[in-house]
């Protein structure tokens, strides 16, 4: 069995989303939901060695009433473009996990889906095992689509009908989310930022949590932090994404569900909501600012709440007015219902819901391709 590092191995293995190089360990690390590492294998047997974090998180209103528990990532294959996984497994760090097996030697194209969001686990390559070659190959050129999101864009809950159910890895299937089917059902490769119980700004920030606008501008400012608490070290500089070398077509923005929560609690709501118009205002600024003037923005709301529908649709109008900007625009997506089949773990939306959200980005990307960015 012929054993490559990933150091040796990083121009014949492609990725999709943000990546990170970890160099003092020679871990290339894709942790964000539907993070792939794709491969032209062949030969009989290849093994990836992977690099995992679990999740140890407790909410809030558990925290000191029950110990952490070790969750830890699942992974999927697909060969040859599939749709559908021919392998689904568990990851544990410093494992070697079969990807493909054959008794006679085949070629195929190899993609290893990340299935869990980032925040509650890492997933990285350390070596490939293999009897056979990596060949070199050209990775299929398709516009990228962005996700912005929180727990719903995250797939949180999505591969179970047991709304009781708090988070699982096991029952979060990145590659079934509504975003991950729709850039399938548009031909776009699927690009993922979201972190579930996220917001656009942490008005009063708190110990261990990030809002979108800490992380966006970053590769993966989360494994960063962890990597260095892990070393006792502090992070000098948080590693930009490359925006320019990795345009994305789209980006749908689906944050406020959150926001309205923190909106909620804090006992000035007038200024909770003046807070929210400035915040979210300044984001789609700065994603006009960092994707550049081509990309077409989708400002969205839902499945679960739509508190702050009426002021995402008034900062978007107010920007489109006073810039001029005619590739921003507004979806959206339709109510899902607290009871089966939409309703999943902690009253998130299963697979059945998010194929239906697929269904109403698909319908609105289109329509505005057919109208040439006019609305």
């Amino acid at each position: 069995m012929k054993e490559i590092r990933m150091r040796d191995a990083l121009g014949l293995v492609k990725t999709w989303g943000r990546t990170y190089w970890d160099e003092q360990e020679g871990v290339l690390y894709s942790n964000y939901t539907c993070g792939a590492f794709e491969m032209e294998f062949q030969g009989r047997e290849l093994s990836v060695e992977v690099a995992a974090v679990p999740d140890t998180f407790v909410p809030p209103p558990l925290a000191g009433t029950m110990p952490p528990r070790e969750d830890w990532p699942f992974l999927s294959v697909f060969l040859d473009g599939a749709d559908e996984p021919c392998r689904r497994v568990r990851v544990r760090d410093g494992e070697r996990v079969c990807v493909f097996s054959s008794e006679g030697e085949e070629r195929h194209r190899v993609l290893i889906v990340k299935l869990n969001e980032n925040f509650r686990t890492c997933l990285g390559i350390r070596a490939l095992h293999m009897e056979g070659e990596l060949p070199p190959f050209e990775k299929e050129k398709r516009d990228v689509i962005e996700f912005i999101g929180d727990s719903i864009t995250c797939g949180f809950g999505n591969d179970t009908q047991d709304v009781s159910h708090e988070y699982e890895t096991a029952e979060q299937d990145g590659w079934m989310t509504h975003g991950a089917i729709a850039a399938r059902a548009l031909g776009l490769e699927p690009r993922f930022v979201s972190v579930s119980g996220i917001s656009v700004e942490n008005v009063t920030p708190m110990p261990g949590f990030y809002c979108m606008r800490d992380l966006y501008p970053y590769a993966d400012r989360v494994i960063q932090d962890k990597l260095a608490q892990e070393r006792g070290e502090t992070v000098d500089a948080y590693r930009p994404f490359d925006f320019a070398g990795n345009p994305a077509r789209y980006v749908v923005l689906n944050l406020g569900t959150n926001d309205a929560n923190q909106i909620y609690f804090r006992p000035d709501k007038e200024q909770a909501e003046l807070d929210f118009e400035t915040n979210y205002a300044r984001f789609v600024s700065e994603l006009r600012a960092l994707n550049g003037p081509e990309t077409v923005i989708i400002c969205a709301l839902g499945c679960m709440d739509y508190y702050l529908w009426d002021k995402i649709t008034m900062i978007v109008e107010r920007i489109r007015q006073e810039t001029g900007d005619r590739r921003l625009f507004l979806l959206k997506y339709n109510k899902m219902m607290n009871v089966p089949p939409d309703a999943g773990g902690c009253l998130h939306p299963t697979v059945h819901r998010h194929r239906l959200m697929a269904e109403d980005l698909v319908q609105r990307i289109r329509r505005i391709q057919e109208r040439g960015c006019k609305g």
